[in-house]
């Protein structure tokens, strides 16, 4: 895949153990020459979560790593886009069960997962997003802020039957439960999105560690402060989810579009 210096999105990540888990179960990997970033947060603190969690990463990188074959199907080339990222999380899907199978400590072990690929085409640059669980990934377009995923949770399922208010589902001791992601069930059902994408769009990717200490309005304020660089935003945004309690691991990534881009990636895997 080449592209032209002009053209690339550059991402920047960051990830923190908080300061109540003993382990980080966070990983994640910025691939800006494939146009690929990838986060995962191993499940809940249990056995074999950082396994399945550097597992997803690992799998849907190498996975793009070669260009997956064009289908002989009459879908179109937008279609298969979507299906080559629907199909590297099947086989992130598939490693983390059999690893799982094969060791009792390990078993049932899972993570969330978010993964998006920026593709360039004739109507201009596009976001293809696939995530599984409760990791997130927003938007900042001028001072509009918007969450692009819906939490694949017990809870999320229940607002949108209108059965819990928004309130309770802040305060539900069951509002963690997941409802997908990898390692949980043989078929994986993601939700993948294709976004169009302007010059000037900042994105974030998070793991939950973030949104549990932070709201979006907290989140949005930081980025709209901070912007660019990169480094900074990631770093304080970290910051103040440590600052009001760190009850879980943090991770996130920001991506923009930026030339001549020098910084390097920090704690890339768990």
């Amino acid at each position: 895949m080449s592209i032209s210096p002009s053209l690339i999105w550059t991402g920047f990540g960051l990830t923190d153990i908080g300061r109540v888990r003993k382990m980080n179960q966070d990983t994640f990997s910025i691939r800006d020459d494939l146009q690929l970033w990838v986060l995962a947060d191993g499940m809940g603190g249990q056995a074999g979560g950082e396994i399945a969690s550097q597992m997803a990463v690992d799998t849907i990188t190498q996975y793009f790593e070669t260009p997956p074959p064009s289908s002989n199907t009459n879908n179109s080339l937008q279609c298969q886009d979507e299906q080559h990222l629907l199909q590297a999380l099947e086989f992130a899907n598939q490693a983390i069960r059999e690893k799982a199978e094969q060791n009792d400590a390990i078993r049932g072990m899972g993570t969330t997962v978010i993964a998006i690929r920026i593709i360039s085409g004739p109507s201009g640059n596009q976001a293809i997003v696939a995530h599984a669980g409760d990791s997130r990934l927003y938007l900042l377009r001028e001072n509009r802020f918007t969450l692009w995923t819906r939490d694949h949770t017990l809870m999320e399922e229940r607002l949108a039957l209108k059965l819990i208010t928004p309130d309770q589902v802040r305060t539900h001791p069951l509002r963690h439960v997941l409802t997908k992601g990898l390692g949980i069930e043989p078929i994986v059902q993601p939700t993948i999105t294709r976004y169009p994408l302007e010059p000037q769009d900042l994105l974030l990717l998070c793991s939950d560690g973030l949104t549990k200490m932070l709201t979006d309005q907290e989140i949005q304020a930081a980025m709209l402060k901070i912007g660019i660089p990169s480094q900074r935003l990631c770093e304080s945004l970290i910051t103040n989810a440590n600052r009001l309690g760190g009850e879980d691991n943090t991770t996130v990534i920001v991506i923009g579009k930026e030339r001549n881009r020098t910084e390097k990636t920090l704690h890339s895997s768990a």
